[in-house]
């Protein structure tokens, strides 16, 4: 049977026309064929786009023809000899006369830049649609290809496509994604049409023209006259009206196993998945969608004429949504006492296959992975018949990163399992907790994410029980204050201020703790974050509600406590069940660079009892080394370089972040809130010279502890001995930064 003629009628740079012109030549559309491209202007490059492709070219314009009447007679009569099937404008800036409309009933279509009946009719052509739009506000636009008749933008409509306005968007981004668009749907659209007429004649054209007013989609030809939709989900939420929905809109559902139960038990008719394959699931359920008949049918591509060839060969049919969650692996492995064998069987194989599959193809397949976005699917098919491809890319987005999330968790668990070192390829997965009002500073933006499978005592377990949303900041002081407070066993309270302590205090009781962090510094605490390792009783709270805290972390509160503090409504509380938990071996911690991640074991070692060296003729007392293993253990959370003068087990003096250690010491000694005679120190790197044991000396310190190593340690101990200062070496380094 002969192909369709069309000619092309064009007044521009044409790229629809190149876009006929591709489909045409990759055999999407292969039932047609241009025969001609007419342009109204001499200097269009779509005629030289024509020319390049062996189409001939005619220019009939103003300057060969003045008269209207006569312009659109040779028109015609070009459209005569060639003996054309379909017309197409494609950017022919001219209403048609109506004899030329009445000679070509429903044989002429036009594409639009916008989803008629909006923004249409006379004066909306080219970028003036795109204009109104944005200054109409609109959400959304799109295009529409139309049969033309004797109006303006007001014959029947054959196809359109959504196109979401995004934020910032101007008219020549709007222009250019619409466009995109036109590419697609007029390709689509003759093909559809040169097979009707290749059928069934004009009758066929006429009878499809007085469908297309009431039907806006054209299926694409290898496309079931049924949508046929996969739906197998571990998680049930919403499944069933989800089904149900697209049941209504007479779409096949093909199920497994639960949930093919699930739907058939809510009166939903399902066709069994060793229907689809012809072969029955086997080794346990291990192996039932991994066919050609399930990946054959999401995966083929519906523009490319092989491949839907192929698939009738093979007596295969499309499979136009996949809605997919996944074995719940998390939910096993977070279970206490999961065994190993459980979480392997807890891996799934086929559904992230099928996921990936319909993602890839995205633009032929609807893929679902999260119950939320079931709403969004029904809508957009219920209102326009199809869903729209931005939503499409959307949820292609979320099925990659759903299973990476889903394959790194596995190989995380998997690791742990034999305490294996850091990786060649590392992969971090984290679930979104909130969206932060900004970051460190308002113009930045900022989200807070958890670890999928979070320690006992992390910070994202805790419970917020009083005051307004955290913010970034908060968030990263209130996890300093926490990775301070569990160096101690004892009853103890950390004062952290940006990220560094500014007050840390144990006692023999939370209050006794409180009040020494508190006088450590009155000061700094003020707006800071205060956390502690015992609940807090009716006396410390009464103490922490005379100033102002942004945060309150505890293992609990009595009931008189919240009563008390609950009274002030900027404040924030926040209960963490096992805060003293010691981080688990094999944890990390990681920065970020340009470009990449650092990644180190944690800093988990305060200094190896067998190691420490008194180096001094004097020898520490026992008061002075319990002060200074209390000062050590702030000091390691400081940033470097840094130095804690400490006594009584409360810091008096914090001296973080200097580029030298010499000022260090002295704005430790300098902000001293008590007397420092006979008050310890500790450094978290060695001393380079020896000014800083006579700085310490000159603050009335009685004993130092630092790491030792450097090469003038001499001079140090030999000034500490001058001086009557006990020092003692941990050989263990503690820089931060």
């Amino acid at each position: 049977m002969p192909k369709v003629n069309i000619s092309v009628l064009v007044s521009g740079g044409g790229t629809n026309l190149q876009a006929l012109i591709d489909n045409i030549e990759n055999g999407f559309i292969d039932n047609g064929q241009i025969v001609q491209v007419i342009s109204s202007r001499k200097d269009a490059y779509a005629l030289s786009r024509a020319a390049k492709h062996g189409i001939k070219g005619i220019y009939i314009g103003k300057e060969n023809y003045p008269d209207v009447e006569q312009r659109f007679r040779a028109i015609m009569d070009a459209l005569e000899a060639e003996r054309t099937g379909l017309v197409v404008l494609a950017g022919y800036m001219h209403i048609l006369p109506p004899e030329m409309i009445r000679r070509y009933r429903n044989r002429i279509i036009n594409i639009h830049p916008s989803l008629i009946p909006a923004f249409c009719g006379e004066g909306f052509y080219g970028e003036r649609v795109h204009k109104a739009v944005l200054e109409s506000g609109a959400a959304v636009t799109g295009a529409t290809v139309h049969f033309v008749d004797e109006g303006v933008d007001t014959g029947p409509i054959i196809l359109q496509k959504e196109v979401p306005v995004v934020i910032g968007d101007t008219v020549s981004s709007l222009a250019a994604r619409v466009l995109e668009t036109e590419h697609l749907l007029l390709p689509e659209a003759v093909r559809q049409l040169c097979r009707e007429l290749r059928e069934h004649g004009n009758c066929a054209m006429n009878a499809a023209a007085d469908k297309a007013a009431g039907c806006h989609i054209l299926k694409s030809e290898g496309r079931n006259s049924i949508m046929r939709a996969l739906i197998s989900v571990s998680d049930k939420t919403g499944v069933v009206e989800f089904a149900k929905a697209l049941a209504a809109m007479g779409a096949e559902i093909i199920s497994t196993g639960g949930t093919a139960a699930a739907l058939s038990d809510n009166d939903i008719k399902v066709t069994g998945i060793s229907e689809v394959t012809g072969f029955p699931e086997c080794l346990d359920g291990r192996v039932k969608t991994l066919h050609p008949a399930v990946h054959g049918g999401i995966l083929a591509m519906r523009s490319k004429k092989d491949h839907m060839d192929q698939l009738r060969e093979l007596h295969i049919k499309t499979i136009e949504i996949v809605a997919i969650n996944l074995y719940p692996f998390k939910e096993t492995v977070r279970k206490p006492g999961t065994q190993l064998e459980d979480a392997i069987e807890n891996i799934d194989i086929g559904g992230p296959a099928m996921l990936r599959s319909a993602a890839k193809n995205h633009r032929d397949v609807v893929v679902v992975c999260d119950p939320s976005d079931y709403d969004t699917v029904v809508s957009e098919l219920k209102d326009t018949g199809a869903v729209s491809y931005d939503t499409k890319y959307r949820l292609a987005l979320k099925v990659f990163e759903h299973t990476a999330a889903y394959d790194a968790m596995i190989a995380e668990y998997l690791r742990q399992q034999i305490g294996a070192g850091l990786p060649d390829n590392l992969t971090l997965t984290f679930e979104k907790v909130q969206e932060l009002r900004y970051g460190e500073n308002p113009h930045q933006k900022a989200s807070y994410y958890r670890e999928i499978m979070p320690p006992k005592g992390a910070l994202v377990n805790a419970v917020q029980l009083h005051g307004k949303e955290l913010s970034f900041n908060n968030i990263n002081d209130a996890n300093g204050a926490l990775e301070t407070l569990r160096e101690f066993d004892e009853p103890a309270a950390v004062a952290v201020k940006h990220a560094n302590p500014c007050g840390v205090g144990v006692g023999y009781d939370i209050l006794d703790a409180y009040m020494k962090a508190y006088n450590a510094d009155p000061i700094s605490i003020y707006g800071g974050i205060v956390a502690v390792n015992r609940v807090i009783d009716e006396r410390t709270a009464a103490e922490m509600a005379k100033i102002f805290i942004e945060i309150i972390i505890a293992p609990g509160f009595s009931p008189e406590a919240l009563e008390i503090l609950t009274k002030k409504k900027n404040i924030r509380l926040m209960t963490l069940e096992h805060i003293d938990e010691k981080a688990p071996s094999g944890a990390v911690d990681i920065k970020k660079v340009s470009g990449g991640i650092l990644v180190q074991s944690l800093d988990d070692c305060l200094f190896n009892d067998e190691d420490i060296k008194i180096v001094t003729s004097r020898i520490p007392t026992e008061r002075e080394m319990q002060d200074m293993a209390f000062a050590m253990r702030v000091v390691k959370h400081i940033k470097s370089n840094g130095i804690v003068i400490a006594k009584d087990r409360k810091t008096i003096g914090i001296g973080p972040g200097q580029v030298n250690r010499i000022w260090a010491l002295e704005n430790a000694a300098r902000q001293a809130t008590d007397d420092t005679r006979g008050a310890v120190i500790a450094s978290d790197a060695f001393f380079p010279f020896d000014d800083c044991v006579t700085a310490a000396a000159a603050a009335g310190i009685s004993a130092i502890m630092q790491p030792g190593g450097s090469v003038n340690d001499a001079d140090s101990i030999k000034k500490a001995d001058e001086l009557g200062i006990a020092m003692v070496f941990t050989g263990i380094r503690h820089f931060k930064h």
